[in-house]
């Protein structure tokens, strides 16, 4: 079924997706992989289904060149809506079109046949995107230098790593020349350098007419890259529209799930033996805070309960931004809470909080000693927000200061 035509290379009209859990399956791997779980007796006995409704009457359209943004907390609906542009599944209702040359980048090595090596998949993948044999060869050596995998070519795909299966699907998706370019977090793996290089050159793509669909909890780039954004929660479009405004619009929505995620935690916290009771930010002026502005002083108070003794207790406090970028750590050895039953209250205090405008998260944990697993933890973590009256990118303010010199005309002379 596709929507009323209006040459919008991507539409999508009252469109719905359902799942159905341990019943039917909309793919044979699906299919498959529940048959061998029954025959093996993985599954249990249990033939009993559950319905999930993952998109609900969700109605869109991208015009051509236009570059839109999807944000949303993770389960929200954002890679099924990718999943159905893709043709990876079907839609159960509802009218969905894509028209022109498809390149998607949505699933770490989708596609990829892993005995292949990585010339033999770009090969396979430039076939799958409609092309000859004779136009794949044409870009084989800029997929190849973009990927930096010139080493590993006859080396087959199972043995990459995740970040060179991501170089290389990245490198043919951006090669191929494609009318629209699907891509879900691709900006979040693989090093610093190369995700440099893939914004490049989605912007290079982007200014080149390209119709783009980017998938990212890195709002920062969303902001840069994108024309206009959707917000997505529980399977529907809770926003569409600019982007600063519908970035606003989906931290405010995180800080209210957020609150109420504390409260029913609060409400069912059961007694353990060492535990981070609440974790609480405040201004210079002690006040409760759940938004700073650049360069303003944060006291974060860590409300830790032991009920036995820790012989070496360490508290780690992690700042970090939203999208996974880990931007500070501080970690301290109180032995105030080495006693027999300890309860007390650690503070961490930041003079000026050097962060730049976005959403972060302070996640705190207790250690005994070195090991490796915390024996309490603040969980998920408690969100804040950056602001500024300035216009700024990046991750952090630094003080800097411009000069310009200009040599005088006599000097220019007798140089």
């Amino acid at each position: 079924m596709t929507p009323r035509t209006s040459g919008a290379p991507i539409q999508f009209e009252h469109v719905w997706k359902h799942y159905q859990t341990g019943g039917t399956h909309d793919s044979l791997r699906d299919m498959l992989s529940s048959w061998v779980g029954r025959w093996t007796g993985r599954n249990g006995h249990g033939h009993a289904t559950e319905e999930f409704w993952a998109l609900r009457d969700v109605s869109f359209e991208v015009r051509a060149g236009q570059t839109l943004g999807i944000i949303g907390h993770n389960g929200a609906g954002k890679s099924t809506i990718l999943k159905l542009l893709s043709k990876i599944s079907m839609q159960t209702k509802g009218r969905m079109a894509v028209r022109g040359r498809l390149a998607a980048l949505i699933e770490l090595g989708g596609g990829f046949h892993p005995d292949l090596s990585g010339a033999e998949n770009i090969y396979l993948q430039g076939t799958m995107l409609g092309l000859t044999r004779k136009q794949i060869s044409r870009s084989f050596d800029s997929i190849v230098a973009f990927s930096e995998l010139d080493r590993f070519l006859s080396m087959p795909v199972k043995r990459y790593s995740s970040g060179m299966v991501v170089r290389l699907g990245f490198a043919i998706a951006a090669h191929v020349q494609p009318e629209i370019l699907l891509l879900d977090e691709v900006l979040a793996v693989g090093d610093l350098a190369f995700q440099q290089k893939c914004f490049q050159r989605i912007m290079e793509l982007k200014a080149a007419g390209t119709t783009i669909v980017f998938i990212s909890h890195n709002l920062e780039a969303v902001q840069k890259l994108c024309d206009r954004v959707l917000v997505i929660g529980g399977g529907q479009v809770l926003g569409d529209g600019e982007p600063a405004e519908m970035i606003r619009r989906y931290r405010d929505e995180v800080f209210a799930t957020t609150r109420l995620r504390r409260s029913a935690q609060a409400e069912s916290r059961r007694p353990e033996a060492a535990a981070v009771e609440s974790v609480a930010l405040r201004d210079a002026q002690g006040r409760d805070v759940d938004q700073l502005a650049v360069g303003q002083a944060l006291r974060i108070d860590i409300a830790v309960r032991l009920a036995q003794p820790v012989a070496e207790p360490r508290l780690r406090v992690s700042l970090e931004r939203v999208d996974g970028l880990l931007c500070h750590v501080a970690t301290c050895e109180p032995p105030e809470l080495t006693g027999e039953a300890v309860e007390a209250v650690v503070s961490l205090h930041y003079p000026a909080l050097p962060f730049l405008p976005n959403l972060y998260q302070v996640v705190v944990e207790l250690f005994d000693g070195n090991s490796l697993v915390p024996i309490g933890s603040s969980g998920r973590g408690r969100l804040f927000e950056m602001t500024s009256e300035h216009a700024a990118a990046g991750v952090v303010s630094m003080e800097h200061h411009w000069s310009v010199s200009v040599p005088s005309p006599v000097a220019r002379v007798n140089g």
